[in-house]
């Protein structure tokens, strides 16, 4: 081997193991968008459960309810105020499930996005339905958990 061909095979060799050393010192995003599918899912349980305190433990003290509409809600006592009927025995239901979780950048902000279900009693006590779309957004917390900074959706026709 001449010795430009031995540049050649040590530039290739040291750019080879830069590679897999920056593979391991970033987050894992994989790892990170299964971990918000995994709160996105327990976050709808408690409100299925009408659980007050396990659906207020994911939700940040600054975050965005109904985030571009005429009803956007501020703050996390603002959340639970205008969700309370959720958590009465008779209130109405929403249920969701999500579809698609993705973490972006430094591995501290993602989303969920996914469809749901609003189901409540008219005043003849028939049971109206109508279904949805909608997109969360997370943040990491300082403990490793993740909250709602901000959540939107939209009606199906």
């Amino acid at each position: 081997m001449n010795l430009r061909g031995a540049i050649a095979a040590s530039a290739i060799w040291v750019g080879f193991v830069a590679f897999l050393a920056a593979q391991g010192s970033g987050p894992d995003l994989k790892a990170a968008g299964d971990a918000i599918l995994k709160s996105d899912v327990a976050f709808a349980q408690s409100v299925a459960e009408k659980n007050r305190e396990k659906f207020l433990s994911f939700i940040a003290e600054v975050t965005t309810f109904g985030g571009g509409t005429a009803n956007e809600l501020h703050g996390r006592d603002a959340v639970m105020k205008a969700w309370g009927d959720f958590f009465t025995p008779d209130g109405p239901t929403l249920s969701w499930t999500p579809t698609k979780g993705e973490v972006i950048g430094a591995g501290d902000v993602g989303y969920t996005t996914g469809h749901s279900v609003f189901r409540q009693k008219d005043k003849n006590g028939k049971v109206t339905e109508r279904r949805g779309q909608y997109v969360t957004v997370w943040k990491k917390q300082s403990d490793g958990s993740w909250k709602v900074v901000f959540d939107t959706g939209s009606n199906l026709p």
